[in-house]
């Protein structure tokens, strides 16, 4: 396994390499860093003040029910009701077949955090907890995965909470799936998740746990589905207030002004209220209000500000939150102390720590996730071979041959001791004209400007030949790049777990699990074993 800053890989926005820099400027925007020993002090400051234990094991006990639980879950679920656990969390859209392998990474960075963490004390303990995003209502985020150059899609009508979908149609898009695999010990193992999952649910959320749960059940992870009465019920004073005093709005604005004010953009915008309506059809609309009414958008529901609340006290399960409050609701409900999350979550978490304070919820460390590049032996022998560097698995290969032909040309050192010299002609010309007339001189100066044009083309020209004549090492550049799906943007971004090669998944998944360094922020680069 090898490793480079997260610098060199290219790919993370500047607010992201100066949170894990721990830049002065960003401290007030979260409340712990998150090195290790930061754990146990944020896990008894959360300690001093949860107080919903009781209700949260019972409703996941509820959602697990009709899942067969490893001992691992059922230790973890046990741990879960006992005063001294806290949980690590990540949460993710419920993508068809998980979507790309980050979310393997999110998830199994938790897991392995939980299990340092417990193997190195005992006085509190650690579960891992899996947030299912059941509430969103993005579809065309969520429907597709990638194998190899195929989009593999999910056509359907949609609306409303993507947990709440009907699994009909699922059938037909992974029997074309299953089509293309190659018969052996790996598609047998897609075939039985996908059988055990998706076409044994009625719903994207119960297939979706199903799938996370067979998975993930022998590491101990523990899932939540946020779309519960229940638990709902635990956030109805907080909606109340969000509905009457806008009270997110109010201090998250300011929050977004001292990120703009140090140069950063914005990840997300709050809205006066940040809430949804869930009504019986499982539409899900925004909640405005004007002059003292509220509307529910895109629909003739209306209520007055007494109704509403009423309305909220009786049907908590009907209220949504939005991007903004997710995070509180998450916070609230569960005994938690580090949320892990990528670049985009980590930067919109960092908008809302006095939004917490307000609401006298702890705000939990934030931890931003390993990110990580799997090559197979082959395609490690091949970098070997072309002489490629691991910073240059996130170039581009045209980038990288133009670098190469400048460092072994023979023409390159030769051409700025040439222009040197053309612009030591102009300057003679300059100091000669300053003897004549001054039309003279201008005359000269727009030469000047012209011929060291000229001249930029012919450099140009010259090292594009000479590219030309390497075309063979660009062309290998090129499709290791492409193999490695690195030529135009990261490979965890667009490969799913289906795609990689390995010969059985759990193996797979162990390999990563060994690879993720759950207290580290580096890029990770790992050969994976053909024989997994």
């Amino acid at each position: 396994m090898e490793k480079i800053s997260l610098k060199d890989s290219n790919y993370f926005s500047k607010l992201m390499l100066n949170y894990i820099d721990q830049d002065e400027n960003l401290s007030e925007l979260y409340n712990l860093f998150p090195i290790k020993e930061n754990y146990i002090k944020q896990a008894k400051t959360k300690l001093e003040n949860y107080k919903n234990r009781e209700i949260l094991v019972e409703q996941i006990k509820q959602q697990l029910n009709g899942l067969d639980l490893s001992k691992k879950q059922q230790k973890n679920l046990k741990k879960l009701s006992e005063k001294n656990t806290v949980t690590i969390t990540t949460g993710h859209q419920l993508n068809l077949f998980t979507g790309p392998i980050f979310f393997f990474y999110k998830i199994l960075q938790v897991i392995k955090a939980c299990k340092e963490l417990n193997q190195e004390q005992d006085e509190i303990n650690y579960v891992p907890i899996f947030w299912m995003a059941t509430e969103d209502h993005d579809f065309e985020e969520i429907n597709h995965f990638k194998y190899g150059d195929r989009n593999i899609h999910w056509s359907k009508k949609h609306g409303g909470p993507v947990g709440r979908l009907s699994t009909e149609g699922l059938k037909d898009v992974f029997e074309s799936f299953l089509l293309i695999l190659p018969n052996g010990t790996k598609k047998t193992q897609l075939q039985e998740l996908i059988d055990q999952s998706y076409l044994s649910h009625d719903n994207l959320t119960d297939a979706t746990r199903e799938l996370v749960h067979l998975l993930f059940k022998d590491y101990g992870l523990l899932f939540v589905d946020g779309d519960d009465k229940e638990l709902k019920k635990l956030m109805i004073s907080t909606f109340e207030k969000e509905l009457i005093q806008q009270k997110s709005y109010q201090h998250v604005i300011p929050q977004n002004a001292k990120l703009e004010a140090l140069g950063y953009s914005i990840q997300v915008n709050p809205r006066e209220i940040n809430l949804f309506y869930m009504k019986d059809d499982n539409s899900r609309e925004r909640i405005v209000e004007e002059n003292g009414t509220y509307f529910v958008n895109n629909t003739s529901i209306t209520f007055t500000q007494e109704e509403i609340i009423a309305d909220l006290h009786q049907n908590p399960d009907k209220f949504s939150p939005n991007v903004i409050l997710r995070p509180l609701y998450q916070e609230t409900i569960l005994p938690n102390v580090a949320y892990i999350g990528g670049g985009g979550e980590i930067a919109y978490w960092l908008q809302l720590k006095e939004m917490f304070t307000q609401f006298e919820i702890d705000f939990p460390l934030l931890v931003l996730r390993n990110s990580m590049l799997i090559r197979t032996e082959k395609q490690y022998e091949k970098q070997q071979k072309l002489n490629l560097t691991n910073e240059d698995l996130f170039s581009n290969s045209l980038i990288i041959t133009k670098k190469r032909v400048m460092n072994l040309s023979e023409i390159a050192p030769k051409i700025p001791a040439l222009e040197e010299e053309l612009k030591s002609i102009f300057e003679r010309l300059e100091n000669l004209s300053s003897l004549t007339d001054s039309s003279f001189a201008d005359m000269i100066q727009a030469q000047r400007t012209k011929q060291l044009k000229g001249f930029e083309r012919i450099k140009k020209r010259l090292i594009h030949a000479e590219v030309k004549q390497n075309e063979d090492i660009l062309r290998r550049i090129d499709e290791l790049l492409t193999d490695l799906n690195q030529q135009n943007g990261l490979q965890e971004r667009v490969k799913n777990f289906a795609d990689f090669d390995y010969i059985n998944l759990h193996y797979f998944i162990d390999f990563i699990a060994d690879s993720l360094q759950p207290f580290e922020f580096e890029f990770i680069i790992n050969t994976l074993d053909e024989k997994i």
